[in-house]
């Protein structure tokens, strides 16, 4: 239960590639009002979440990361999962699409514990 971070291009790898949970990665300006609104529900679901990291890249500060990924939409969410981009999101969604995308590929890693829950 944790609100979303701000990562940049020097702690990307540590806090993304080499994370042991599913890190979920929102693109952004922090200006733009499409961001604006995805914002909101990122934090929500960073704070419901015991399973999933929610960060924040701004694209203003960190363009490289923008050209690695090839992000040509404002916001953009990708799921990271062991390291591996596996879920993308273009543009602004409700927290309810989110997590139906996200499911299959949050609940086919495995649990530590067996009466693990996956959103508080």
């Amino acid at each position: 239960m944790n609100a979303a971070i701000e990562v940049t291009e020097e702690n990307f790898e540590a806090e993304v590639i080499r994370a042991e949970q599913p890190v979920l990665v929102e693109f952004t300006t922090g200006w733009a009002f499409p961001s604006m609104m995805l914002d909101g529900v990122l934090e929500e679901i960073a704070i419901e979440s015991d399973s999933l990291k929610v960060v924040r890249v701004k694209l203003d500060h960190n363009p490289n990361l923008g050209l690695w990924y090839g992000i040509r939409c404002i916001p953009t969410v990708l799921c990271f999962v062991d390291g591996e981009e596996r879920i993308g999101i273009f543009g602004t969604a409700s927290k309810e699409a989110i997590l139906a995308q996200l499911l299959p590929v949050i609940t086919s890693r495995p649990q530590t514990a067996p009466d693990s829950v996956l959103w508080a």
